[in-house]
């Protein structure tokens, strides 16, 4: 996966700050826990907006969680656009999660069109006793 992203010039495109406001325990099972976290925040970079989202995520035994995340961002303009994160994240400590994985974005803005169909990488920290996240997401125009 890394090895396709580096040979092509990409970007910042955008960094997100954000706090989980509700946590909700799915299921759990021998393979793990499903959650369900809802959260808010701020993304700047290529546009600033404000943002909430939800995460489902299974948290495996071993300390690796796989995660789905759909999240909207407002612009001060009115602009929205959609975001689709999928990844994976290991727990280094009881505050604080790596993960990286791939992601898209979608918008009926005019300018920011050239958002439809890029997918990219991203990768950030997540401390799981705060609900906080910092996440950066890298693309190629």
């Amino acid at each position: 996966m890394e090895a396709q992203y580096a040979e092509a010039k990409e970007e910042l495109l955008l960094e997100s700050k954000a706090k989980n406001t509700t946590r909700t325990i799915k299921d759990f099972s021998p393979t793990g826990i499903r959650l369900e976290d809802n959260f808010e925040g701020e993304s700047k970079g290529v546009y600033n907006a404000t943002l909430y989202g939800t995460i489902n995520a299974l948290v495996k035994p071993d300390g690796t969680n796989e995660y789905e995340v759909r999240q909207i961002d407002t612009t001060s303009d009115g602009d929205t656009i959609l975001l689709y994160f999928k990844g994976k994240s290991i727990r280094e400590s009881p505050t604080h999660n790596k993960f990286v994985g791939e992601n898209t974005f979608q918008t009926s803005s005019k300018k920011l069109a050239w958002l439809n169909g890029i997918k990219g990488r991203h990768e950030g920290e997540y401390n799981p006793l705060t609900g906080e996240q910092t996440l950066r997401a890298y693309g190629k125009r």
